[in-house]
C-alpha cells in the first residue's frame, strides 16, 4: 500500500496530504454534525424540529461516511505501517464503525418510531440509548483521532 504512485502522491506530493485530511475534516463535520444533531432533538432540545423530519437529514450522514472511508483509506494507505499498530488509531476505528452501526439503527427508529413520538412528544427509550450512544461513539472516534498524532 505504501509503496503505491498514488500513497506516494499523498504523501510526497504539495496537495496529497492537505487535501485527503481537508476531506476527512469535513466529512467529520458531516457525519457528527448531523448526528449531534439528530441525537440532541431526540433529547427533547429543539423542539420545533419535527421527529418525522430528521430521517432524511441523515442523508447528508451517510454522504459524510463515504467521504471519510474515501480520505481515510487514502490516509491510511500513505502510513499504513504506523496506522496498523497505532493503539489510538485501532480504537477510533472500533468507534467509528459502533458510530456507523448507531446511524442505520438510528435511520431504522426514525423510520418505523418517528410518527409515534411526534404524536406523544416523547421519545421511546430505544431512541434515547441511540441518541446518547450515538454523541458517545462519535465524541471518543474524533478524541482518539487527534491522539494518532500525539501518541
Amino acid at each position: 500500500m505504501e509503496g503505491t504512485a498514488y500513497s506516494e502522491w499523498i504523501v510526497a506530493g504539495l496537495l496529497g496530504w492537505p487535501l485527503m485530511l481537508s476531506m476527512h475534516a469535513i466529512g467529520l463535520a458531516a457525519v457528527v454534525g448531523i448526528m449531534f444533531a439528530i441525537s440532541l432533538r431526540m433529547l427533547g432540545l429543539f423542539k420545533p424540529i419535527p421527529y418525522t423530519g430528521l430521517g432524511s437529514l441523515l442523508a447528508f450522514g451517510w454522504v459524510g461516511i463515504i467521504v471519510n472511508a474515501f480520505s481515510g483509506l487514502s490516509l491510511f494507505m500513505a502510513q499504513a505501517t504506523f496506522y496498523i499498530t497505532s493503539v489510538p488509531f485501532l480504537v477510533k476505528i472500533t468507534f467509528v464503525i459502533l458510530g456507523i452501526a448507531n446511524l442505520h439503527l438510528t435511520q431504522r427508529a426514525l423510520r418505523e418510531e418517528a410518527d409515534a413520538w411526534q404524536s406523544s412528544g416523547t421519545v421511546s427509550r430505544k431512541g434515547t440509548w441511540l441518541a446518547i450512544s450515538s454523541m458517545v461513539f462519535w465524541t471518543l472516534a474524533v478524541v482518539c483521532g487527534r491522539l494518532i498524532a500525539y501518541l
